[in-house]
């Protein structure tokens, strides 16, 4: 069965937005890496380590705080952290404090990928969602890898 079109665009907007993310996502972690290296820290390996610790935790746990809240509350809660964790490490610049906004950039960050996936197998029709999770892999990978060019652009220093 097609879908119709409001699922479709259901679908489109939870793939935009999570592309979107995932464009951030690269830029951000490239640029962490880089800061890290210029700021010297001594435990490097660490800070950006810590962000797959936290994505690992939240990858476990995200699950039954969709239960809990659903899948708009928890989409919403889960950028949320991710935006505090990343509007903060400017203002906390050190390696045991990255390690930690990292971790919740990571918990954020899986917590909101497990969210959308979840969101888009309760949306999708099981005749279309092979398709459905084809088009938003290849998005948010090419988002992830488009956010990684973007540092190009930017001042790192």
């Amino acid at each position: 069965m097609p879908l119709g079109r409001s699922i479709r665009t259901e679908i489109g907007e939870l793939v935009i937005a999570t592309s979107i993310i995932q464009l951030a996502n690269g830029f951000f972690g490239t640029f962490v890496s880089l800061r890290v290296a210029i700021e010297n820290f001594d435990a490097a390996g660490l800070v950006l380590s810590a962000y797959f610790a936290g994505f690992t935790v939240g990858a476990l746990r995200s699950g039954k705080i969709i239960e809990r809240i659903g899948h708009i509350r928890a989409f919403a809660a889960f950028a949320g952290l991710v935006a505090a964790a990343t509007v903060v490490m400017p203002l906390l610049v050190g390696s045991l404090a990255w390690v930690v906004l990292r971790a919740i950039v990571g918990f954020g960050c899986a917590g909101i990928f497990v969210t959308t996936e979840s969101w888009l197998s309760v949306k999708a029709p099981s005749s279309e969602r092979g398709r459905v999770f084809s088009i938003y892999m290849v998005g948010t990978f090419l988002a992830l890898a488009l956010g990684q060019l973007l540092i190009a652009r930017a001042d790192i220093k």
